[in-house]
């Protein structure tokens, strides 16, 4: 608790005064802010696990210096919209609180110098095609190579299943890799009722690509153009982060994206199937 009552002093010249005049002095006010949130952190999860009655006056201090570092990037974001560099603070800090439409506002604030950043035209390029990425909507069609050389194009695979499982993957990304063994399970559960996964690998790198396919044994469609996150194919799909899932029928429809929570593809899968004996 001393750490926390310290930390709150040494940042509350930060909170007095919230409007960044360069992003150096950004940084290093943020940087206060993030320490106090870890300390926090670090008082529930670590100190005192699940004790919920000792825990309950942190949480709402926790989300306190939350809402205080959005409040504080805000901010700064605009005094400083002619700076490139503040549309990595919008990308880093804003983004996942802001729905489309007002992510699209944002970005339109930005002056042109600012949005000579690689990140205000990947967020724009997410504006347009996040909407398209939904439930109903049909997917955008796309070609990989296949471990053999030879094109693997989506839409030839969605004529011969049901249903089409989009497993966006990479040979660096743990959790996707840890996620294997259960997607393996789902696949040997329904694959005779016409499930198909088709992995798409954002790897840039053909051996480290090549080394994880075969340690990970994937028995199903697996495909890379070896562009990392330079591939189209990411954009398309509106991806930021990995791993990604997209579940769509034979027509190319979207029925599900993410499945993060426990037995939610299953569930899809299931509800699908009944429907379409």
């Amino acid at each position: 608790m001393k750490q926390i009552i310290l930390l709150l002093a040494l940042a509350w010249n930060c909170h007095a005064t919230v409007l960044a005049q360069d992003y150096d002095t950004f940084i290093k006010k943020m940087k206060l802010l993030e320490t106090e949130e870890r300390a926090y952190m670090d008082t529930i999860f670590k100190i005192y696990k699940n004790d919920e009655v000792r825990n309950k006056p942190y949480m709402p201090k926790l989300e306190d210096v939350r809402a205080r570092k959005l409040q504080f990037a805000r901010e700064a974001i605009n005094t400083n919209r002619n700076d490139p560099r503040f549309v990595d603070v919008l990308n880093f800090y804003v983004f996942n609180f802001l729905s489309i439409d007002e992510l699209a506002r944002e970005l339109e604030l930005f002056g042109p110098e600012a949005r000579t950043n690689p990140a205000w035209k990947s967020m724009k390029s997410y504006v347009t095609y996040k909407p398209l990425n939904a439930v109903g909507k049909k997917c955008a069609d796309f070609t990989v190579k296949g471990h053999d050389g030879q094109d693997i194009r989506l839409a030839d695979v969605l004529k011969q299943h049901k249903l089409v499982l989009l497993d966006f993957w990479a040979s660096w990304c743990g959790p996707c890799r840890r996620s294997m063994p259960h997607l393996k399970e789902v696949y040997a559960a329904y694959k005779d009722r016409g499930l198909e996964v088709f992995s798409v690998s954002l790897d840039d790198k053909a051996a480290a690509w090549e080394d994880a396919y075969k340690k990970e044994a994937l028995p199903w469609t697996d495909g890379s153009n070896l562009l990392g996150w330079k591939d189209p194919i990411a954009e398309q799909y509106a991806i930021r982060g990995i791993p990604h899932k997209v579940l769509v029928d034979s027509e190319g429809t979207i029925l599900g994206i993410g499945f993060y929570k426990e037995h939610e593809l299953e569930d899809t899968i299931e509800q699908y199937l009944k429907k379409h004996q």
